[in-house]
């Protein structure tokens, strides 16, 4: 619990101070880059890149609700938590090559919030789907990690806008793991571990930005 709500005030403050003003200020240069700008207006394409975040947030929400009002789901809900939990996992292993080229310390404060979203979405495969989860589902997750690796590995470099697309889906993900088992739920939440990970998590990536900037 503790290093999970270490992990949820890091992914809070990655979202909040990194990725969704990354979202919002990079529509325009996404645009420029991969010629979308003759074709759909830069506001649109970052209300795009909102809008893949938003089924970020909305296929876990749907899938817990359709999973406590139908305990008879529960078996092929958990197989599409498998499917999304390995996804990130690989999104993360294929996207990451990219980022570094940006910085290695986003590159690093990036594997910090992707981790923090394994850590909630852990705790809840752990909680719902115990005894496969446990024999089972960690190893898909793992096996996908190196499925994103060898792809980029083949495959790079990434487009800015796959690289987006990527980078926005995670953080929809992340937004509603940290939103949804660690923020209301204080029987879990260690408070102090919490502003830990969130101070933490903001201080680096100011400094990284100061940086970047300056450079």
């Amino acid at each position: 619990m503790r290093w999970a709500s270490i992990g949820g005030g890091a992914g809070l403050g990655y979202l909040f101070v990194h990725l969704l003003p990354e979202l919002t200020s990079g529509g325009d240069t996404i645009s420029q880059a991969v010629g979308m700008h003759n074709f759909v207006p830069s506001a649109l394409t970052e209300s795009l890149l909102f809008l893949i975040v938003l089924l970020g947030v909305l296929i876990p929400y749907a899938l817990g609700v359709i999973s406590t009002q139908n305990p008879t789901s529960t078996h092929w809900i958990g197989i599409i938590r498998l499917a999304l939990f390995s996804l990130v996992s690989y999104l993360y292993a294929y996207s990451l090559p990219s980022l570094l080229t940006t910085g290695i310390s986003y590159g690093l404060l990036y594997t910090a919030a992707i981790s923090a979203h394994v850590l909630l979405a852990d705790r809840v495969l752990d909680q719902n789907h115990k005894q496969a989860f446990r024999r089972r589902f960690r190893w898909f997750g793992s096996s996908a990690l190196v499925l994103g690796t060898i792809h980029a590995a083949i495959f790079h470099p990434i487009s800015d806008l796959t690289l987006a697309v990527a980078t926005a889906f995670i953080g929809g993900g992340l937004l509603i793991s940290v939103f949804r088992e660690e923020l209301p739920n204080p029987s879990q939440s260690r408070l102090a571990w919490f502003f830990l990970g969130l101070i933490t998590m903001v201080t680096l990536l100011l400094v990284a930005t100061a940086r970047h900037t300056n450079a």
